[in-house]
């Protein structure tokens, strides 16, 4: 756990909070988008969506007050 202006977040939390930036930096610049070794890392970090459950239970609960 780290303590960050004095609220306690995992380090789970910063690194997918990171990486998302990241992925939005890149997204915005066409030259670093077309870079190969940025790409691979893009899929990399794609692929470790498939281990994450936070989607699925936020589907569930949009899908659940839809009604």
């Amino acid at each position: 756990m780290l303590t960050i202006l004095g609220a306690k977040v995992s380090i789970e939390t910063v690194g997918f909070f990171v990486l998302f930036i990241a992925s939005e930096y890149i997204g915005t610049n066409p030259r670093l988008k077309s870079n190969s070794v940025v790409q691979a890392v893009v899929s990399a970090v794609n692929s470790m969506k498939l281990f994450r459950k936070e989607d699925d239970r936020i589907r569930r609960i949009k899908d659940s007050f839809k009604g």
